[in-house]
């Protein structure tokens, strides 16, 4: 069992808030290759006057949806302020869903939805054998494990197709390099919504990050310190 506190699970502490409203996605998916999985993302705010737990807000939300043959498509809208900023990307992965190729896109968007020039982003990466590298030569990195994106392993969980522990670095956003991570089972926790399997990744440059997934293997909730992802449909 995943360590408890008088407080509430440590993987789920900073949205016990969110819980108290939490349903979880019933519906089945008929194929798990091909999944599209979209989630609300939630904020943990501080509230030193309000007895806990502290409040969290929904302030965007992600769809991650994974084609055949291995081809991932990116949409993510958050709203923190002025205009919201939008997210978008286009990835080509290994067999073992490892990352090939890929294009991002990102912006801020005026009132009718169109990128506000001074804000958009447009990079092309690849990914050779470890040797990553922007195709304008900006940036570049050298991997000695596995390259995944954190976009694609809700996906890998979900199909359960690599052996849990694994070793492996990351492209945070598809632009940061994070090397020296593992994801390893780190127990259950029974929740008001019902039971969950925890699985955990660490390594450099992030907080832990706990994937809660139902008996069927669906990615309920996925928890970054302040920052969550919430289930909230699947097609």
């Amino acid at each position: 069992m995943a360590i408890d506190t008088p407080t509430g699970p440590y993987a789920v502490k900073p949205i016990r808030d969110f819980l108290e409203d939490f349903a979880p996605v019933q519906k089945a998916i008929a194929d798990h290759e091909c999944a599209a999985l979209t989630y609300d993302i939630l904020n943990w705010h501080f509230a030193p006057t309000q007895p806990p737990p502290c409040p969290n807000s929904v302030y965007g939300s992600l769809t991650i949806r994974r084609e055949q043959p291995h081809a991932y498509h990116i949409y993510q809208r958050t709203h923190v302020g002025g205009e919201p900023i939008i997210f978008r990307a286009e990835m080509i992965c290994n067999p073992d869903d490892t990352l090939k190729f890929w294009t991002l896109h990102t912006y801020r968007a005026d009132a009718n939805g169109n990128p506000i020039p001074i804000s958009e982003l447009r990079e092309s990466w690849e990914n050779d054998d470890g040797h990553i590298r922007s195709r304008d030569g900006a940036y570049e990195y050298r991997a000695t494990r596995p390259v995944f994106s954190h976009w694609t392993l809700p996906h890998l969980l979900l199909c359960a197709r690599r052996p849990v522990s694994m070793a492996f670095d990351m492209l945070q956003d598809l632009s940061l390099f994070r090397p020296n991570h593992k994801l390893v089972s780190d127990g259950s926790v029974d929740l008001a919504t019902g039971s969950y399997q925890i699985y955990a990744q660490t390594g450099d440059g992030i907080l832990p990050i706990h994937y809660l997934l139902d008996k069927d293997r669906r990615p309920q909730l996925i928890t970054f310190g302040l920052i969550a992802w919430a289930l909230r449909d699947v097609a």
